[in-house]
Formats: structure tokens, C-alpha cells, sequence
């Protein structure tokens, strides 16, 4: 009976340890898994042409204006911005770009006109030729994602961190948030986030006529206006070469 007992009890260690084995062997293929998982998702958004860092890429993170809400943007100084990567310089040129600015030479008004044609004007006026350029709306949700409150907070936060590992596993959700205004890819806002905190930050103030908008009244409409200095944006552009 004692044989019987010493035998029954070493072979339940050995199921036991068979057993704890195994689950090792299922939580190492885990880890595998995710491990590569996260190795070709870090491979497909580094090897994107959106990510290329030798390309100059444009980010113009636009506020949604209306007739309802203008007032209160004006009031809050609330600004579209403006985002200039040039890898070769490893420079990030910063813009702020007031929401009512109007540019005489196209008659064209910003807050009127779509902004994907103000942005083909706005840099075309600075002579540039972007290899990649990207429309981004400033929506409450994708603030939300990165847990920060508005474009400043998002600058400064990235500035200091950069892009780190687990970024790359959230920037499909980001991506998601700003759907369907953007069309941003996950390459361009890695690329983004990696460049604020590796480059050089400049921030540059766009020529205006007048520092504050001009309230103009027509047959009962009313716009607002900040007219741009276009005598003075060889001084600007001059910046970029």
C-alpha cells in the first residue's frame, strides 16, 4: 500500500508538471504571436512611403468653422496650424494661421473656401512643393485619444516623448476618430508624432494686415476677415529654402 501511494503521488507531480509546461509553452507561443504581430506593424507603417523622412510632408490641422460657431472661435483665438516637415533639415516649421484669413490676390476666403484648396494656394504662395500633403480636422474625439485638450497641448506633449512602442498600436483608432473629415494615413501621424519629438521645432507667425479680424457687413451677411500680407511673404518663404 505505501509502493502504491509513493507512486500514485510522484506521478500526479508529473502530470502537474506536465501540465504547468504546457501552459508555458502556450503563453511563450503567445507572446511569439503578439511579438511578431507588433514587429510587422512597426515594419508596414517604418517602410510607408507616407513615413519616408526624406519626403516633405505638410499637415494643416484645421478647426471646423460655421456661421454658428464663428464668433465663438474668434473668441477663444482658437487657430488652424499649420505644420511643415522637412526631414533633409530635420526641421518642423510651425504656422499658426488665423481661421477668417482672406488672401486679396485669389479672392480667396478661408472660411468660405474648402480647406484642402486653401492649403493648394497657401503653399503654393510659399513656393513649396510638398511631396506629401494632409488635412486633418481638429476633432474633440481624436484630442480625447491622446488625452490632450487641443492642438498647443498635443505639440508640447510630443515634443518632449516622441513616438514610443505601444503608439503604433493606437494609431488605427486615431485614424478611426478622425474618419471621415481625414484622410490621413497611420505612416503620415507616426511620422508626425516622430517628428515633433526628434526635430527641431520653428515657430514662424504668417504676415497679416491687421492682427484681429475685421468685421465686414454686406447686404445683411456678415464676414470676418484677417487679410494677409502677401508684400511681405518673401520674408516667409525665404525661410524655407
Amino acid at each position: 500500500m505505501r509502493t502504491n501511494k509513493r507512486y500514485v503521488g510522484k506521478q500526479k507531480r508529473q502530470t502537474e508538471g506536465t501540465s504547468a509546461k504546457i501552459v508555458l509553452l502556450i503563453f511563450a507561443a503567445i507572446l511569439l504571436v503578439a511579438g511578431l504581430y507588433f514587429a510587422i506593424k512597426i515594419m508596414a507603417v517604418r517602410n510607408s512611403p507616407d513615413f519616408d523622412l526624406n519626403k516633405t510632408s505638410v499637415y494643416y490641422f484645421v478647426y471646423p468653422i460655421s456661421t454658428s460657431n464663428i464668433e465663438a472661435v474668434l473668441n477663444k483665438q482658437i487657430a488652424n496650424k499649420l505644420f511643415i516637415v522637412n526631414g533633409q533639415k530635420r526641421t518642423i516649421y510651425m504656422i499658426d494661421i488665423p481661421p477668417t484669413i482672406f488672401i486679396n490676390s485669389k479672392k480667396l476666403d478661408a472660411t468660405k473656401a474648402s480647406p484642402r484648396d486653401f492649403l493648394t494656394y497657401f503653399v503654393d504662395l510659399l513656393a513649396m512643393k510638398p511631396d506629401y500633403s494632409y488635412i486633418v480636422y481638429q476633432k474633440e474625439e481624436f484630442f480625447r485619444k491622446l488625452k490632450v485638450r487641443d492642438m498647443n497641448q498635443l505639440v508640447e506633449t510630443y515634443s518632449k516623448r516622441g513616438l514610443k512602442f505601444l503608439d503604433y498600436l493606437s494609431l488605427q483608432s486615431q485614424i478611426t476618430a478622425l474618419r471621415p473629415e481625414s484622410a490621413i494615413t497611420e505612416a503620415a501621424l507616426a511620422k508626425f508624432y516622430y517628428s515633433l519629438g526628434t526635430f527641431s521645432i520653428e515657430s514662424v507667425q504668417v504676415p497679416l494686415l491687421t492682427t484681429m479680424p475685421i468685421k465686414i457687413t454686406v447686404d445683411g451677411n456678415i464676414y470676418y476677415r484677417t487679410y494677409l500680407d502677401e508684400e511681405k511673404l518673401n520674408e516667409l518663404v525665404s525661410r524655407f529654402k
